[in-house]
This record gives C-alpha cells, sequence and structure tokens, in this order.
C-alpha cells in the first residue's frame, strides 16, 4: 500500500493507493498549518481502513512547486515515517500531479493541460502536460503574460489550478475561445492524484532511499533570497 501527501499548497491532504485505485482519502483542515493536522490526518485515514503504517510500503510525496513551509512539512513527515524502517519515497512533482485533475482531458491524445499555482510577486509556478501527466514543457516561474501568449494559436488549453483562478481576466484576453478554466474545485492540488501518479512512478522504477529525496522549489525561498540579498550567508 502506498501514502500519498500533498502539502504544496493551502488545503493539502493524505490518501492510500493500491493497486491504481485510491482507497482512502483526507482533505487539509483549512487554515490550520500542515504541521498541525497532517500526523492526525495520517492517522485517521489509517484507521478508517483498519490499516496501519506496517501496511504502507511505499511513501510519495508532492515534492513542488509550491509553497516552501509546506513542501518542508511533508518532506519532514515523509523523513520521519521512513527513520528506522525499509520505506522508500516517490517523488512526484506537484504540477504533474494536477494535471491529472483534468478528468476530461485524459481521452484525448493532443490535449495540452496547463497547470498554473500561485507563485505571489505577480508570477506564476506554470507546468504544461498532456494527458497521463506527460510533460511537455519543464515547470517553471513564469510572468503571466509571456507564459500565456506562448499557449496562443495551437488550439483549446485546458488551464486549472489556484493560479488559473487567480490570472483568469488574462488568460481569456490572450487565449480567448481556446482556454477552458475549469471551476475551482477541479483545479485543487489533491493527494489523490499523488498518489495514482507515484504508484506509477514506482512501477517505473522512480522510488528513492528517503535520503536521496529532494524538493522542486524552482526559485530561492523568499527567507534565504532575503538572507542572500544582506550578506547573510551562502545558498
Amino acid at each position: 500500500m502506498l501514502l500519498a501527501l500533498e502539502t504544496a499548497t493551502d488545503t493539502g491532504g493524505v490518501a492510500l493507493v493500491e493497486d491504481a485505485r485510491v482507497i482512502g482519502e483526507r482533505t487539509g483542515e483549512g487554515p490550520r498549518s500542515h504541521a498541525t493536522w497532517l500526523l492526525e490526518g495520517i492517522d485517521r485515514l489509517l484507521a478508517e481502513r483498519h490499516a496501519s503504517l506496517d501496511d504502507v510500503a511505499t511513501i510519495a510525496i508532492s515534492i513542488g512547486p509550491g509553497s516552501f513551509t509546506g513542501l518542508r512539512v511533508g518532506l519532514a513527515t515523509a523523513l520521519g515515517l521512513c527513520f528506522g524502517t525499509e520505506r522508500r519515497v516517490v517523488p512526484v512533482p506537484t504540477l504533474a500531479a494536477l494535471s491529472l485533475r483534468a478528468v476530461a482531458a485524459q481521452s484525448d491524445p493532443g490535449a495540452r493541460i496547463a497547470t498554473l499555482l500561485d507563485a505571489r510577486k505577480g508570477q506564476l509556478y506554470a507546468g504544461l502536460y498532456g494527458p497521463g501527466a506527460r510533460e511537455l514543457q519543464e515547470d517553471r516561474v513564469a510572468d503571466p503574460l509571456p507564459w500565456l501568449r506562448g499557449l496562443s494559436g495551437e488550439g483549446r488549453v485546458w488551464l486549472l489550478g489556484p493560479g488559473a483562478q487567480l490570472y483568469r481576466n488574462e488568460i481569456e484576453s490572450v487565449l480567448g475561445s481556446g482556454a477552458l478554466v475549469l471551476p475551482a474545485d477541479a483545479g485543487r492540488p489533491c493527494a489523490a492524484e499523488v498518489g495514482l501518479l507515484g504508484e506509477r512512478l514506482m512501477h517505473a522504477g522512480r522510488s528513492l532511499r528517503p535520503s536521496e529525496l529532494r524538493l522542486r522549489y524552482l526559485r530561492v525561498p523568499e527567507a534565504l533570497e532575503k538572507r542572500l540579498d544582506t550578506g547573510g550567508g551562502n545558498p
């Protein structure tokens, strides 16, 4: 059984996946920080399935991009759950997992699925995928308008994620009728997709020892950036 952790965004969640099937999921508790509910959520999810941590062989973790603090909480939790065990971890790119939420696009081989998170500072974390989380462009930090212009003229684009809601006016201005923006609920990153993609990556040989796990920030975290700006230390 695989346990999936999603802490890259404000809501977050945990899920259990087995044989390409989500057998349980709990969503995070809104304004409560991930650190205060995550372990409790895992315990409750396992109890609901009459299972224990001994039944979990692998942990899939959403590695970003996303909230620096949230990602660190997910990493620390995954490492703690692996400590003293033979469990392995599967790093799952957050934007790739999010693309699986564009369910209706998955049956169209030519579909382009843009997954967008708010990177703050007037920027987006942006990914472009085909069905099945097939990467079409590398994930990046981008200014919204230039990135969106790069999508124009090539047919319909499915757009989802908090960033798609935040920049909806810009999306409609640049892409017009070629843009299909999914509703906010349909574009929320969820642990279920992290687990489903994580299981697939595990079977493809992409699991790691916990010590090998690295997060995908895409840019220097703000706290470290301020330290470097004031000469406070090396990256």
